[in-house]
């Protein structure tokens, strides 16, 4: 018997068959919109006082990003964007010297901020070239060298659907911190820190938490390494203490890294998709996942689309698949799927598919067909 989802979890959703498009969007839950109009009502209606309800409201969602990054609550911080993360970590940085390592194809969110922090005397941003896209640690660690202060990477690459062997990255990444970009993989295919030393993503993809919401998780490492360049009035210590004029000392934790008043609303949004996620639990979703992947394969290469193919064994495969028909335009495909009631991306001459747990099989002979 094949692995199946509890009901509870898949009456929390409703996008429509064909939806394909969770590398870009993915669908919030019932829960996160009830909780987001939860924390807005109580706004609306400040019975006693704003500040203390909306303050329990953070609190208890900061124990749910803990429990899904898998560190204590004082290594983890929530961030609107997976950007506003490494924008932090980048320019935490400035000054060490050195370089930071990543793939010169990773997502532009995760080559901006280095591209910035290098221009004000960050690191220099070293990328390396990997037109096939497999980021292997041999091929990273062949660029890492004793001025390497970072190796930065995708957990799961936005268009290929590889993903990264975080283990040997961390031994490929040496004495360096790792810092990893995990919106295409975590709540899908991953869940904790683990070796990384930052793990940063947005909630609005596979976690299914809608936009501006998102968590960042630190290692002791990286709260050591890391400066507070950005830190605001909401990451220091007595960041209430008026009297005291400004600067105060950075806060001793994860939330040193807030540049104002902490994202609350977001933060609640991802506590509720880690709690609905949590009813199914990240194997089953990611088991789920990769068999609507393969069935949506099946169908592409019968329809004889080319894909694009860096993984070697299903350990290297995530949710995303990209496609292309030879012959004709990307745009024309992408326009017969839509005109068929598919909703896909379209990433350069690749036609992008990325499927959740909840897409049923009507999806997949709705592509068949649309091919």
């Amino acid at each position: 018997m094949g692995v199946s989802l509890p009901a509870a979890y898949t009456a929390e959703f409703c996008e429509p068959e064909g939806y394909l498009d969770f590398a870009s969007t993915g669908p919030p839950s019932r829960r996160v919109r009830s909780e987001v109009d939860g924390v807005l009502g109580a706004v609306a209606n400040p019975a006693g006082g704003v500040e203390p309800q909306v303050r329990r409201r953070y609190q208890d969602a900061l124990a749910g990003l803990a429990r899904l990054m898998e560190v204590p609550v004082d290594c983890v911080v929530p961030v609107p964007t997976t950007s506003a993360g490494l924008f932090q970590v980048a320019f935490g940085l400035l000054g060490a010297g050195g370089n930071v390592v990543l793939p010169a194809h990773e997502f532009p969110a995760n080559v901006y901020p280095w591209l910035r922090a290098a221009g004000v005397g960050g690191p220099e941003a070293r990328l390396v070239e990997i037109p096939d896209g497999r980021v292997t640690p041999e091929r990273i660690g062949t660029a890492v060298d004793a001025g390497t202060r970072a190796v930065a990477v995708s957990l799961v690459d936005y268009l290929t659907g590889f993903r990264v062997d975080l283990d040997g990255m961390r031994r490929a990444a040496g004495e360096a911190l790792l810092v990893v970009d995990a919106i295409q993989g975590l709540g899908a295919v991953h869940r904790g820190l683990g070796p990384a030393d930052v793990m940063v993503a947005g909630g609005q993809k596979w976690m299914r938490a809608g936009w501006g919401s998102g968590v960042m998780a630190l290692s002791d490492r990286a709260l050591e390494r890391l400066a507070p360049t950005l830190t605001g009035w909401q990451g220091v210590e007595g960041s209430m203490d008026f009297e005291r004029p400004a600067p105060h000392p950075a806060s001793s934790g994860a939330d040193r890294f807030q540049e104002g008043t902490p994202p609350i609303i977001g933060a609640v949004q991802m506590a509720a998709a880690v709690s609905v996620m949590e009813m199914a639990g990240v194997d089953t979703i990611s088991t789920i996942v990769a068999e609507r992947v393969a069935g949506l394969e099946e169908v592409a290469l019968r329809r004889r689309a080319e894909i694009f193919t860096p993984w070697r064994i299903p350990a290297e495969r995530a949710g995303i698949l990209s496609m292309r028909l030879p012959g004709e335009d990307p745009a024309r495909t992408w326009a017969r799927l839509a005109a068929a009631g598919l909703v896909v991306s379209r990433r350069g001459p690749w036609i992008r598919l990325s499927p959740h747990a909840t897409t049923g099989p009507e999806s997949v002979a709705m592509l068949g067909d649309a091919l």
